[in-house]
């Protein structure tokens, strides 16, 4: 089955009127109750370039895809993984995510696309979230991260409502193009969520660190132009770009 949510986000808490929407898919297999949630713009280009290459054609990602990363659920084996986008300098890392979801289940109701739905609350990954979950489609899955309610969450969102994600269709046909299968996952570094956070997410801070290893500057004042050069623009994309889904975690959920 195939639900289909939009995502909004706000990227820059200092511009709150400025709204992204991205469409995002979540395919589900029944056979091994798996799930594989991802931008559906992310899906097309990337099976645009799959059959691209088939005919020797060289084709790029596309640029205007914002969720370009995938989260697999093994749902029966209480199983998360992150992956890191792919078609990108780095090698795609596999982080294995073994935080528990704690909900507290209310008595409010709401009507969602038809289907009766029920509040709960839980806070994850340094937010307060509130989502809203059908037992219609008994799914214990959602957009995201999201699981572990008995029924598929249909609409969720944090407390300042700069992250939310609600339903805008349920498909039953299968989805044709598996996105895991793709040659850039297969290869996939295995890594825990502590060695992740670790890891620069900034593509700035990336770039730098690259090239520190393994760029070659003529001379040291040319080292420290990139650097001052490179730090502002740092700096820069912190101030606009400065709200994750995920802002932090706490000790005692990993």
């Amino acid at each position: 089955m195939r639900f289909t949510y939009n995502y909004k986000v706000v990227s820059d808490t200092l511009k709150k009127n400025v709204v992204s929407n991205e469409i995002v898919v979540l395919d589900f297999y029944n056979k091994d109750q798996r799930s594989v949630f991802t931008g559906l713009k992310h899906i097309i280009s990337d099976s645009t370039m799959t059959e691209d290459s088939k005919k020797g054609i060289m084709s790029f990602p596309d640029a205007s895809a914002k969720v370009r990363y995938v989260v697999e659920k093994i749902s029966n084996r209480n199983l998360i993984y992150f992956y890191t986008p792919n078609h990108m300098q780095d090698a795609v890392l596999k982080v294995n995510d073994e935080r528990k979801m704690k909900w507290e289940i209310t008595n409010e109701h709401e009507n969602i696309l038809g289907y009766q739905t029920q509040k709960a609350t839980t806070f994850f990954a340094g937010r307060q979230w509130t989502a809203w979950f059908t037992n219609e489609i008994s799914i214990p899955d959602g957009p995201y991260k999201f699981h572990g309610l008995p029924g598929l969450i249909l609409k969720i969102s944090d407390r300042t409502n700069t992250h939310s994600f609600e339903i805008i269709s349920v498909q039953k046909q299968k989805s044709n193009y598996f996105i895991l299968n793709d040659e850039t996952y297969k290869d996939a570094k295995k890594i825990t969520l502590k060695e992740y956070e670790k890891i620069p997410k900034n593509p700035f801070e990336q770039f730098k660190i690259k090239l520190l290893r393994d760029g070659v500057f003529h001379s040291n004042e040319e080292r420290q132009k990139f650097l001052k050069d490179i730090d502002a623009q740092i700096e820069e994309s912190k101030i606009h770009d400065n709200n994750p889904i995920e802002f932090y975690i706490k000790n005692d959920e990993i």
